[in-house]
């Protein structure tokens, strides 16, 4: 969704959505794999023609918007916050947030995580590390890019069961081990059926990686991360431009189309 499908106001295009509605009507299938949760898909899906259950959590689970129903899911373990307590010991300056049950939990706030909250209209509960519920869908840890890094390094030095990865520069999201949009893409075409779908996926940041992969064709998009761009198998125009309605002009015109 967001530096894909919404403009840098975090809208969708009149292109973009005229295109949607052409090939959904001609028999596509389109839906959305985001890292967003449900409260915060919610708005784009009543003004897109979703006709498949999403992608959510960054590949943590798979959505029903039809039904409001959750169709599977990939939680944190929770030896987890051992990790997390030792980064926010080592970083005060850390924003830390939790996903629960289709909310928002700060364990530590700073002026990247009111941005983020500002952008997507959730409410955060505010609440110690030890009094979040659990199961956790994920975990974001939000910085300065740079500080990050720093993170990151620091994280990979535990044995517990986790996966780092990130959806923006300043989020480092932390996902159970083998979580990601590419492996939620492969169990949401098993529960669609058995009949062959020729898969078209776009992205712009390191968390749409897998999710390219794993799709029959991965497009990234101008602004994508040149990490993304380089395990594409093709790249379009930028989010500001109506890249998803370029996309869907090639399929159109017969320019892409699966071997």
């Amino acid at each position: 969704m967001d530096g894909t499908l919404l403009d840098r106001s975090s809208k969708v295009s009149r292109e973009n959505k005229a295109a949607l509605e052409r090939f959904t009507e001609g028999g596509g299938l389109f839906t959305l794999a985001t890292g967003r949760m449900e409260k915060s898909v919610m708005p784009y899906f009543e003004e897109l023609p979703v006709n498949v259950p999403a992608i959510l959590y960054n590949g943590a689970s798979i959505y029903d918007f039809e039904k409001g129903k959750t169709l599977w899911e990939d939680n944190l373990q929770p030896d987890v916050i051992w990790p997390i307590k030792q980064v926010m010991e080592r970083f005060p300056g850390i924003g830390v947030q939790f996903y629960h049950g289709g909310r928002v939990y700060y364990v530590r706030d700073n002026e990247y995580m009111e941005a983020h909250r500002i952008r997507e209209k959730y409410k955060p509960i505010r609440a110690d590390i030890d009094e979040v519920p659990q199961p956790w869908t994920k975990v974001i840890l939000e910085w300065h890019p740079e500080k990050l890094k720093l993170v990151e390094e620091f994280l990979s030095g535990f044995s517990e069961p986790f996966s780092q990865v990130y959806s923006e520069p300043q989020f480092l999201e932390l996902l159970n081990s083998n979580t990601s949009k590419g492996n939620a893409l492969k169990r949401l075409t098993g529960l669609l059926g058995p009949e062959k779908l020729c898969v078209i996926a776009m992205g712009d940041n390191l968390n749409d990686v897998e999710l390219i992969k794993a799709a029959d064709i991965g497009i990234a998009v101008e602004n994508a991360h040149e990490r993304l761009k380089a395990a594409a198998d093709m790249c379009c125009t930028r989010h500001d431009l109506n890249a998803v309605a370029e996309v869907i002009g090639w399929i159109e015109e017969g320019k892409i189309a699966c071997v």
